[in-house]
């Protein structure tokens, strides 16, 4: 089972106390788009085909071709239960930020003491995230990476990949804002492309070889910036 498949599995039995009543084809559905996904990330979008995600999720062909009649509707569902995927993902360690924010004295940050000391925290956290992120969640961000190079292919594909770049920054600019009333959504959109580059840059590098602290160098010198804090 890959990683998006276990965590997904895992978020459904604690959220859903009726997970045994979902139908066999809600459950062969999703086995079919996960399979997709997995193959995206592989074969990207010329070699996603339903007899390679038939053959990934050990299902007969017959069955992708009844659930996805048309490829092109089965590569545009996988991207966007990708995109939740990653979204939802990306929401639990920004909700950890805002409590940390919400939770520290608006008067204080002045101080660049206390600024400091957020900053670190803050830091720690999105390196922890990212590394997460890179060390387990290669597939879907290798998926990501794709659907914003496939974008012009279809309007339904720039329309999702508005939609998610849309949520990336909306946290990140309430994020800056707290710093920057000016234009935060600046700041949101380096922020967003930095943090990006950083995950896709270490996809190929060996999980036993991916160190963390590189990371976490990057990401506090990145947000120093956005609080205005001096090295």
């Amino acid at each position: 089972m890959s990683t998006i498949q276990a965590t997904i599995a895992q978020s459904s039995a604690v959220n859903d106390k009726n997970i045994q009543k979902r139908s066999k084809g809600e459950r062969t559905r999703e086995k079919i788009l996960l399979a997709a996904i997995n193959v995206l990330a592989v074969n990207g979008i010329k070699g996603t085909t339903h007899r390679a995600i038939a053959n990934n999720a050990n299902l007969q062909l017959s069955l992708t071709t009844y659930y996805f009649k048309d490829i092109h509707q089965l590569v545009q569902q996988a991207f966007q239960f990708n995109s939740d995927y990653l979204r939802a993902r990306a929401n639990n360690i920004l909700l950890k930020a805002y409590t940390v924010l919400e939770n520290t004295d608006k008067a204080s940050l002045k101080k660049v003491s206390v600024k400091s000391e957020l900053c670190d925290n803050l830091a720690e956290m999105t390196a922890k995230h990212l590394f997460d992120n890179i060390k387990r969640e290669a597939i879907p961000l290798a998926v990501e990476q794709l659907m914003f190079t496939t974008a012009p292919v279809s309007s339904e594909l720039k329309r999702l990949t508005s939609e998610h770049k849309e949520s990336q920054l909306e946290p990140l600019t309430k994020l800056a804002s707290y710093f920057n009333s000016k234009d935060p959504e600046i700041d949101a959109k380096i922020m967003c492309s930095i943090f990006s580059q950083i995950e896709y840059s270490q996809l190929l590098i060996e999980p036993s070889e991916l160190s963390i602290e590189p990371i976490h160098k990057i990401t506090r010198k990145m947000l120093g910036w956005v609080m205005g804090l001096k090295d």
